[in-house]
């Protein structure tokens, strides 16, 4: 009985298999794409992409190697598997495509740089570098000029290496346009301008803690307090610097942003534990917490420090509030100083399409970007598959080109399988990303052969929807300003001033 049971159970068996077998197979078909995704993943027969939803077919040409036979292959789709947002269609068909600013420079406007990339890639002797364009920073510190009183003081907010771009090269920009004043985010950074020759006041953001008070009056740093436990801690003759001077702080009030600050109702008791341990205030100020878009909510942040301050502005301390946001929201751009960090380098404190147009229309240059050339290519038939996992197939003759940059560099991997692209400079066409980001790789599918050291930007620096910073950030669900902050040292970075090459940081040897 048990030996008939397993008779007809294997021929059952065999007979779904012969069905099986002459079935059409099932594939990951090119779908027509929606605004919300790229593309959707669905089972089909496989009867081939539709023309009306593939990309855009380059010039046939004699392929360089056999593609597999059609029996043999299982071709997939050009999709993003993670949580990020999708790019439409548009965005990966090679179109030309403009910024959302007026001023930033797209396709041939860009090709006037052209010469002086060509230079940069014959001195570098590499296929990719960054690109800092410091006459960008420059542009940007009138632009904040403009947004502001012809009263107020600009501090330049340059932590985290000015955002990506350089701490000393974006310092030296500031000083020579006036900027009076620096703040950043760690006792370590303000230590560094400061054995580099940078004399201004340096304003240090966060809390002080007991054990960077030594640094902070050795190098006449300007810390920032939300409580006095630092200082009382310590003897009074530790809080002086080697001038005799006493210690100067700048007092953070919470308004909103929740995180650092003093509540605003304890301002009047810091104030007078400062007085008794014989500490300056040199200023207050605040941070706003929401987007470009929510003025309202930042407006009643301003109220409320304005309001906590008031009792002190006699005393000749000064006041600042107004960061990137607030620039471009006119909210305390009439006090004493602005603040402004990201703005500096033209980079937007949000992603959202609405508040970057806000940005934009101010006329800010984005300053970071990330130049290279094609290290190989290939015209490839259909059917072949593409990097570690062959996550994207060809279609059809392809134009598959290299790029020697990954994530390791800082290139999210992410950006995988059509999530993100590269910009042609002399067109101003994006190029979809194919296949995964390696760690020292990408594969580009070009709409034709390029050009003879045709040059490309992974990073561009305008507002465009997939290869900007706000762009990656919109699409990858992160910070604008993690796009240049995240790029290591090992590909030279090199700075251009008055369309001339003024600095050039070796690979690896670059610092801050």
């Amino acid at each position: 009985m048990k030996r008939t049971f397993l008779t007809n159970y294997f021929k059952h068996f065999i007979k779904l298999l012969h069905e099986a077998r002459s079935a059409p197979p099932l594939v990951w078909p090119r779908l027509a794409p929606s605004s919300s995704s790229l593309f959707e993943l669905s089972h089909t027969h496989r009867q081939g992409p539709s023309p009306s939803t593939s990309l855009p077919s380059p010039p046939p040409r004699t392929p360089s190697a056999s593609p597999p036979s059609p029996t043999s292959s299982n071709p997939r789709i050009l999709f993003s598997s993670s949580p990020v947002s999708r790019i439409s269609h548009r965005t990966m068909t090679g179109e030309a495509t403009t910024s959302l600013s007026p001023t930033a420079r797209v396709g041939p406007a860009k090709a006037s740089l052209l010469p002086l990339l060509d230079d940069a890639f014959a001195q570098l002797k590499v296929p990719s570098f960054i690109h800092v364009n410091l006459d960008a920073v420059a542009h940007n510190v009138d632009v904040l000029k403009g947004l502001s009183s012809s009263h107020t003081e600009i501090m330049g907010v340059v932590k985290g290496s000015a955002y990506g771009s350089g701490l000393l090269p974006v310092v030296e920009v500031l000083l020579e346009k006036g900027v009076k004043e620096l703040s950043v985010a760690t006792v370590p950074e303000g230590v560094y301008l400061r054995r580099h020759g940078i004399q201004v006041p340096i304003t240090v953001l966060g809390n002080l803690m007991p054990c960077e008070v030594s640094d902070v009056t050795q190098h006449h740093l300007i810390p920032s307090l939300s409580w006095s436990h630092a200082l009382t801690s310590l003897p009074r003759e530790a809080l002086v610097y080697p001038d005799g001077s006493r210690l100067k702080v700048a007092i953070n009030i919470d308004t909103g942003m929740s995180r650092y600050g003093v509540q605003p109702e304890d301002l009047p008791a810091l104030v007078q534990e400062l007085d008794d341990l014989e500490v300056s205030i040199c200023s207050l100020y605040t941070h706003f917490q929401s987007a470009i878009t929510e003025r309202e909510k930042n407006r009643k942040q301003l109220d409320l420090f304005l309001e906590a301050s008031e009792p002190f502005t006699s005393r000749g301390i000064t006041r600042h509030v107004a960061a990137t946001t607030g620039c471009v929201q006119d909210l305390g751009t009439d006090l004493d100083f602005i603040r402004p960090g990201g703005a500096i380098t033209g980079l937007c404190s949000g992603s959202d399409r609405e508040g970057t147009e806000q940005f934009a229309t101010k006329g800010f240059q984005p300053a970071f970007s990330v130049v290279t050339r094609p290290t190989f290519y290939k015209l490839l038939k259909a059917g072949r598959d593409i990097g570690y996992d062959g996550t994207y197939t060809t279609s059809e003759d392809e134009w598959i080109a290299n790029f020697t940059t990954g994530w390791s560099d800082g290139l999210s991997r992410r950006l995988s399988n059509g999530v993100g692209a590269v910009k042609r400079v002399n067109t101003g066409e994006r190029c979809p990303i194919v296949g995964r980001v390696s760690m020292d790789s990408i594969t580009v599918r070009l709409p034709e052969e390029p050009s003879p050291g045709e040059v490309f930007q992974v990073l561009t620096d305008d507002f465009d929807d997939v290869t900007s910073a706000v762009g990656m950030a919109r699409n990858l669900g992160g910070a604008t300003y993690e796009m240049p902050g995240n790029w290591s040292t090992r590909l030279p970075r090199l700075y251009t001033r008055n369309g001339k090459i003024v600095r050039i940081c070796p690979s690896l040897e670059y610092t801050c």
